[in-house]
């Protein structure tokens, strides 16, 4: 599987204090703020909360967050492209694919 380097950049040292999952939308918190929003396949992903992010990967609709502790979430998002979105404390548009 392919790292996706730009998400890596944005998301790298940042660590999870939520995430909800609604209406096919898995919505992950993070320590400074920011929010990244993942548009899903109907799946019911959480991932653990004190968790940082150490790399990303993707290919077609499966997206990997590895985390420093060594574990992995896997997202299966709705598409293979224009899933995932993540903005800072105030609301800018930090990536979007």
């Amino acid at each position: 599987m392919a790292s996706n380097h730009k998400l890596t950049g944005v998301l790298k040292g940042r660590r999870i204090t939520s995430t909800s999952n609604q209406n096919n939308v898995l919505t992950v918190g993070f320590d400074d703020g920011s929010t990244m929003t993942v548009k899903t396949a109907g799946s019911s992903n959480s991932a653990s909360t004190g968790s940082a992010i150490a790399a990303v990967r993707q290919q077609d609709t499966t997206l990997h967050l590895d985390f420093e502790n060594g574990q992995t979430l896997t997202v299966q998002t709705a598409e293979p492209t224009a899933s995932v979105m993540v903005r800072d404390k105030d609301h800018r548009l930090e990536y979007a694919d």
